[in-house]
């Protein structure tokens, strides 16, 4: 197969990037596998087409408008077999991966934004990116009588149901398509590991550590984690915070607020995440928005239980008791869900073993690759 990938940077520091960089690079090894993207990097382009696609990458909606018009004039109907595309990167996708679904998520963003402490110049173009996001999206998936109806591939149950809420997709056939780990990467680590890194960070030995990982803290729900550790001031626990966020002033104060401040641990950006997984105890994500959070699915592969909020991914990974838990949006129903799981810190180490082995049943990028190449194959037919 010719097949062309549409993704404004690839990489594999974000989710939906890193995604394409796994599978592209397996599927390059049988087929004819094309990148049209502004940036691409840790990835082996001696077996791909790197197209690069320029443009101005700030602000946001400009970074998105200039490649969206870039790429629709470069790729050509007809050029390839497959053109796969990233969400609503290029209205030339016919089969389409969904990490997200704009609207949706732009009712959280719009909700939890009158919170923030962000400049009114972030405001805007964030404002202006998701409205020019959602009416792509609907050009793209929305039902167009004459037109055919692309593949889609939804990451998680969730987002298929919020795909055919918000947009009419006729007769188009939908593919979950979930997010997977590189399980080499991500993995348990020893305890002589675990100690070395702990020590270098300034991690205590002596407690558990629950890691919180990612940036948008308001959407990811860092407020529920930080509020539940007020309540835990008597139990052996240290939340640990990995990665950065613009209104980070007002989450540092929060942690100061609850008299927790001392079992909070703000690292920043991590560049040796699977360290830090693989260090910790558990995986506390009480998000209100995600796809399928990749992170989620890299804890689970370092031998982490997954305490999360019932949420697109979530819902379809966790299995209550024995792989992670459920919580609600509250800090005090976050504290209880803890304050057990940590009284039981042998059980805690069993539930990581199962969260690993489902994510190596069901949760690797040689699956996914697989998956993505039975969707084309069956894209193809129907034609």
């Amino acid at each position: 197969m010719k097949i062309a990938y549409a993704m404004i940077n690839c990489n594999r520091r974000d989710g939906s990037a890193r995604a394409v960089n796994e599978v592209a690079e397996r599927l390059a090894k049988k087929h004819d596998v094309h990148l049209y993207a502004r940036k691409a990097e840790d990835l082996d382009l001696t077996q791909i087409s790197w197209h690069r696609v320029p443009g101005v990458n700030w602000a946001e909606v400009i970074d998105f408008g200039s490649y969206y018009l870039e790429v629709n004039r470069r790729v050509r109907p007809g050029q390839y077999d497959i053109v796969h595309s990233i969400g609503c990167n290029t209205q030339r996708g016919n089969v389409i991966t969904i990490q997200n679904i704009q609207p949706a998520k732009k009712q959280i963003l719009d909700r939890l934004g009158r919170a923030e402490n962000v400049s009114p110049a972030r405001r805007l173009t964030r404002w202006m990116y998701l409205n020019a996001t959602c009416a792509a999206e609907k050009r793209l998936y929305q039902h167009q009588p004459g037109r055919k109806a692309p593949l889609f591939l939804p990451v998680s149950r969730g987002v298929a149901s919020e795909l055919q809420k918000h947009y009419d997709i006729g007769p188009a056939k939908v593919r979950i398509v979930p997010n997977a780990a590189d399980t080499v990467r991500f993995k348990p680590l020893s305890e002589e590991a675990r100690k070395a890194w702990r020590i270098r960070n300034n991690v205590p030995q002596d407690r558990l550590v629950a890691i919180f990982a990612g940036g948008e803290w308001a959407r990811k729900g860092l407020d529920f984690a930080i509020q539940a550790m007020g309540h835990l001031k008597d139990v052996p626990l240290t939340l640990y915070v990995a990665g950065d966020d613009p209104d980070r002033a007002r989450f540092s104060q929060m942690a100061r607020d609850t008299g927790a401040a001392d079992n909070i641990i703000f690292g920043g950006f991590r560049k040796d995440m699977p360290e830090a997984l693989g260090a910790s105890d558990l995986f506390l994500f009480p998000s209100w928005y995600e796809a399928f959070s990749l992170a989620t699915i890299e804890a689970a592969a370092s031998g982490l239980p997954v305490v999360a909020t019932k949420i697109n991914g979530t819902e379809d990974f966790i299995t209550p008791g024995e792989n992670g838990d459920f919580v609600e949006h509250d800090g005090a129903h976050v504290a209880s869900i803890l304050r057990r799981l940590c009284s039981q810190p042998q059980n805690l180490r069993q539930m990581g073993a199962n969260a690993r082995l489902r994510v190596e049943q069901n949760y690797t990028w040689d699956r996914i690759a697989q998956m993505t190449e039975d969707a084309y194959q069956e894209s193809l037919a129907t034609r």
